[in-house]
């Protein structure tokens, strides 16, 4: 016989995040490509540190309104219609990196590309949402959340590997990242479907799971699944039933924007320096440099998906013990990481890097997870879209203050990152604060149907 194990794996919802996963995955390399080969790209364009800094505060700050009207559109139009525009405009701002000439080119093309990317995160997590049930999500998300986390795992040493090849010439790497722009677009065409009841190689079984809080509201019943007579749930979505405002006076929806404020601050400002950081002060070639940045995101992926397994299967579907211990046991490492010198054993290095990488990533899950459990699915893309607005609002100053706070002595030219670190040590702290004040309950009734 099959095990439920074995017959969960050739459930059609797994292919859904499969593709979304390996999408973004392939629209997450150009961030992490920029930020590899920035040593390079700063010393051809003239960019200081300050400019640097700003450029990508300059997308996040973009980015964060551009996923508030995302999450409204994808609830109005679908998702998939969204995730086929955001590929092609990916490919089109990739492919402009390649002709950047000056500062002032550099500042309008990271804006523009905020504006335009802002397009592919909710319609992603909206997806998921939709076609997994409750007690899965975490872990679902957890998976999908690799696309950011276990990117700049790899693609790091693959930017380092291809300028290298091309005579340490960066412009030809974005180049062929545009072109590769091809593969999502065909997946997004021909692999994803808006709903479950919408695609045939789907179960009614599956559906019903993916349907499990409909059912048990009594929003639908298990004849609409046995018929796959589902409208009346897309149009409610589309006539938006749910007012803002009563989004935003939900119990312990603002603390989940808080802490995702908190968490996208300590993420950027790892990406954004860490290449940097291991350049400046440890003196890393640009092959060991890549290989280096790589172990925080690989300690970043464990501690994602275990993250997520344990709040899912262990917990029950609570968010907030795992959010919690994220937030604090990262932060012995980042003090950690602001102290060390030059010269320390690699293995230490290579603990504190992967730990710190571990504990700050343990958040993702739960925390994509949160609105679901305030929200159906039908809303869930304006709850995620304004929380991810201010996450990456709030968190653009990040790489910025961050750049302000790196000190470099004019005498002997040695870099010190104390202060910046120490910053994101505060950023977690604060982060911990904010958890205190999260809801671990799952609602009783859908609020679609109020």
């Amino acid at each position: 016989m099959i095990s439920q194990h074995n017959r969960d794996l050739f459930k059609y919802r797994n292919i859904i995040l499969i593709s979304l996963t390996i999408c973004y995955i392939i629209q997450y390399m150009d961030r992490v490509t920029i930020n590899t080969l920035i040593p390079f790209i700063s010393h051809d364009l003239g960019l200081a540190a300050r400019q640097i800094g700003l450029g990508s505060a300059l997308m996040m700050l973009f980015y964060g309104p551009s996923q508030w009207a995302t999450g409204w559109l994808c609830d109005r139009i679908g998702s998939k219609k969204v995730l086929i525009f955001s590929v092609i405009a990916w490919s089109i701002l990739t492919g402009w990196m390649s002709e950047l000439k000056s500062v002032t080119e550099w500042y309008i093309r990271m804006g523009i590309f905020g504006i335009m990317i802002g397009t592919e995160f909710v319609p992603s997590a909206r997806l998921i949402i939709r076609w997994f049930p409750p007690r899965k999500r975490a872990r679902a998300q957890s998976i999908f959340s690799w696309a950011w986390i276990v990117t700049p795992a790899w693609a790091p040493l693959v930017a380092t590997l291809v300028y290298s090849s091309l005579g340490h010439q960066w412009r030809p790497v974005f180049i062929i990242l545009a072109l590769i722009g091809m593969i999502p677009l065909a997946i997004m065409i021909f692999s994803i479907y808006e709903r479950p009841e919408k695609c045939k190689y789907v179960s009614r079984q599956e559906i019903a799971e993916a349907y499990e809080d409909e059912l048990n509201s009594g929003l639908i019943t298990e004849d609409d699944i046995y018929n796959r007579n589902l409208e009346q749930l897309e149009q409610k979505s589309k006539t938006g039933s749910i007012p803002f405002r009563q989004i935003l006076r939900t119990k312990g929806y603002i603390p989940v924007v808080l802490i995702y404020i908190m968490a996208q601050q300590m993420f950027w400002g790892v990406i954004v320096w860490s290449a940097q950081y291991l350049s400046q002060v440890h003196k890393f070639s640009v092959i060991k440099m890549g290989a280096w940045a790589c172990v925080y995101f690989i300690g970043g992926a464990l501690g994602s998906f275990l993250s997520g397994f344990i709040s899912d299967k262990v917990l029950g579907g609570k968010r907030k013990p795992m959010i919690l211990l994220g937030f604090a046991c990262a932060i012995p490492f980042i003090i950690i990481l602001a102290t060390i010198k030059i010269g320390v054993p690699p293995f230490l290095l290579l603990l504190i890097l992967s730990g710190t990488g571990f504990f700050s990533n343990m958040i993702w899950g739960p925390a994509l997870s949160l609105p679901a459990d305030l929200f159906s699915a039908e809303v869930y893309g304006k709850a995620i879209g304004f929380t991810n607005c201010c996450g990456y609002m709030l968190a653009a100053a990040c790489p910025f203050i961050m750049g302000t706070l790196i000190v470099e002595d004019p005498v002997t030219h040695i870099v010190n990152y104390f202060w910046s670190w120490i910053y994101i040590a505060f950023v977690a702290f604060t982060g911990i604060i904010a958890s205190l004040f999260l809801v671990d309950t799952r609602r009783i009734k859908l609020s679609i149907a109020k």
